[in-house]
C-alpha cells in the first residue's frame, strides 16, 4: 500500500458515522447518555490525576533517597501474578466507567 492509498482509506474512515462500525440497536450516544457520559468523563480524569499525582510524588521520594527509577519502570515486565492483579484493576476501572455510563 502507497502513501496515497493509506490517506485514503484513513479519510474514508472519518467519513464513516459511528453507527457504522458497531452496529448498535440504538443510537451511540443520545441525550439522555450526556449525564452519564460526564459523569464517566469526570471519574477519569479524577482516577488519571490521582496516579499522576502518585506516581510522581513516589518518584520524587524515591530519587530523595538515591533511587533513581524512570527507566527501570519504562523496561519493568510483570511477572504473572502482578499481571493478573494489573488485569483485575482494570477491569474493575472499565466497570467504574461502564457503570458510570449506565451500559449494562
Amino acid at each position: 500500500m502507497n502513501k496515497a492509498t493509506d490517506k485514503e482509506s484513513i479519510k474514508q474512515l472519518f467519513d464513516k458515522a459511528p453507527t457504522e462500525f458497531n452496529n448498535p440497536i440504538r443510537e451511540t450516544l443520545n441525550e439522555a447518555d450526556t449525564g452519564g457520559l460526564a459523569m464517566a468523563l469526570l471519574t477519569l480524569t479524577q482516577e488519571l490525576w490521582v496516579l499522576t499525582d502518585r506516581v510522581r510524588v513516589l518518584e520524587a521520594v524515591l530519587e530523595q533517597k538515591g533511587i533513581e527509577i524512570h527507566d527501570q519502570v519504562d523496561r519493568f515486565q510483570p511477572d504473572e501474578t502482578l499481571q493478573a492483579e494489573l488485569d483485575n484493576k482494570s477491569q474493575k476501572l472499565i466497570a467504574s466507567v461502564l457503570k458510570a455510563l449506565n451500559v449494562n
